[in-house]
């Protein structure tokens, strides 16, 4: 009987142990569920953070779409989301995984469209995505990653869906389509975030913002996480004039909306 009690306790005790080892392990950790042209700019953004801080940040990049689908579904755990449209960061709301007081929009993005650096087009207007001279358009999935869905949302507002929908090819994510237009054939050309052009890559031409809804990225901790006070000091953080500057260097829109 002794033992048998002896033997419960050791296992509590080693449960409790080990969940207390990696509260503290995580205690310097912060996950970051990151919409994909985000990600570049935040690791500059964590390595300025880092200097006055002792804290490690894993990033989580992926579609919007895909991350909060993830989180809502329980495959994926952060600590903040980063959502580059609203329509992501209100399914989150919706699905109880962020406090909607707590949502801000601190950064926004262009559409361009572009090609290959060596590609024969040197000039494009709107209309020519119709013509010849096009004969492929890369965009983003409508359904999961918002540079798509803004894209697609243009493209019907001006009337050239319905003419450039047998053109049109889909990636997952911006570095996807950035690393397959950088070595397409002459004749195509993909619509993507102005700041997920490479150097590989040239702008031809800028999509007008009247033709779809604002692009703005939308910012919050996961609910699961709000009372951590390292997700809180980072996150106001990441309103300061200091990130502010990054973003703005790195071609966002830092003009409040």
């Amino acid at each position: 009987m002794i033992s048998t009690f002896r033997h419960g306790l050791l296992i509590s005790l080693s449960v409790f142990m080990a969940s207390a080892l990696f509260q503290l392990a995580r205690a310097g950790e912060l996950t970051l569920a990151l919409a994909n042209s985000t990600c570049e700019t935040l690791s500059k953004v964590e390595a300025l953070y880092r200097a006055n801080h002792p804290i490690q940040f894993i990033q989580l990049c992926k579609s919007s779409g895909l991350l909060a689908k993830g989180l809502q579904g329980g495959a994926l755990k952060a600590d903040i989301f980063v959502s580059a449209d609203r329509e992501w960061m209100d399914f989150a709301v919706e699905n109880g995984l962020v406090i909607p007081d707590q949502v801000s929009s601190p950064w926004g993005n262009t559409l361009v469209v572009a090609a290959p650096k060596n590609s024969p087009l040197q000039r494009l207007e709107w209309q020519d995505l119709a013509s010849d001279k096009v004969a492929t358009i890369l965009i983003g999935d409508p359904s999961n990653a918002p540079f798509g869905r803004h894209t697609k949302e243009a493209l019907e507002v001006s009337g050239l869906w319905e003419r450039v929908k047998d053109k049109i090819q889909t990636r997952k994510n911006i570095e996807l389509l950035a690393d397959s237009l950088a070595t397409s054939p002459p004749g195509m050309v993909g619509i993507l975030f102005k700041t997920g052009l490479t150097d590989q890559l040239r702008q031809l031409h800028t999509v007008k913002k009247s033709l779809h809804r604002p692009v703005r990225y939308q910012v919050a901790p996961l609910k699961a996480s709000a009372g951590n006070p390292e997700v809180a000091a980072f996150f106001k953080f990441l309103h300061s004039q200091a990130v502010k500057d990054i973003f703005e260097a790195d071609g966002f829109d830092v003009i409040a909306p």
